[in-house]
């Protein structure tokens, strides 16, 4: 699969939560090369499992040491072809894999993206906006007073802005961006594509009452439209 002497490093998207959302490249480059890197083993083996895919894994996240880095390093310029996932969706994006990536073109290693699933497109597209730009933020500072200063910076901004949301900080979230932004139009979509997606559409004011109303589980994407008031 290698274009060079040394191995390639494939960034693969994987299923955001529905396996059956995996593309057919996607399954012919897990199935050919030599080892994935994966940030949790048991979630991968999941999709690997579902689609009888047996490869070595070895585990890369945020707190990762640089042994595994050099361990990754090795095997690709050994001539090793390795492939690149995260838990869900796109390497790379709100993701330690962008440092990766990057350690890895420096020593020119060839890099190939292999696209598919990714929560911030699902959930633009799922917003209804109409839309020729939009802004893309992931996960703010798990700090009220860091990411209440970057929601003051974005006030003015009149665009289309995307951001990541754990449960535990979603309903803070939305109670700064209503008070800082005022009643906007916003999405809030949960756990999309799994069996309690669900999507809370409306006033910044009236998705952040029926999200408390309901009950925060699951990982959220927010959508947000800065461009007038709802």
């Amino acid at each position: 699969m290698s274009r060079s002497e040394n191995g390639t490093l494939y960034v693969v998207s994987t299923p955001i939560g529905n396996l059956k959302d995996i593309s057919f490249r996607a399954l012919d480059v897990l199935g050919g090369v030599n080892c994935i890197v994966c940030e949790d083993t048991r979630v991968t083996l999941k999709l690997l499992n579902r689609y009888t895919i047996k490869k070595p894994l070895l585990s890369y996240h945020s707190k990762s040491r640089d042994s595994v880095v050099k361990s990754i390093e090795k095997l690709i310029l050994s001539g090793k072809d390795v492939a690149l996932v995260t838990d869900s969706g796109t390497p790379g994006v709100s993701d330690p894999g962008s440092k990766l990536i990057s350690k890895l073109l420096h020593l020119g290693i060839d890099i190939v993206p292999v696209p598919g699933p990714s929560a911030a497109h699902t959930a633009l597209v799922a917003s209804g906006f109409s839309f020729a730009e939009y802004t893309f933020f992931g996960f703010l500072s798990s700090k009220q007073t860091r990411r209440r200063r970057k929601l003051q910076e974005l006030r003015d901004s009149k665009t289309v802005f995307i951001f990541y949301e754990s449960p535990h900080r979603v309903l803070g979230f939305l109670n700064d961006a209503v008070e800082i932004f005022g009643d906007v139009n916003i999405l809030v979509a949960k756990e999309m594509t799994k069996k309690y997606e669900r999507y809370y559409r409306g006033s910044s004011s009236d998705v952040a009452e029926e999200l408390k109303s309901d009950g925060v589980r699951g990982e959220y994407t927010i959508v947000i439209d800065n461009r007038a008031k709802a």
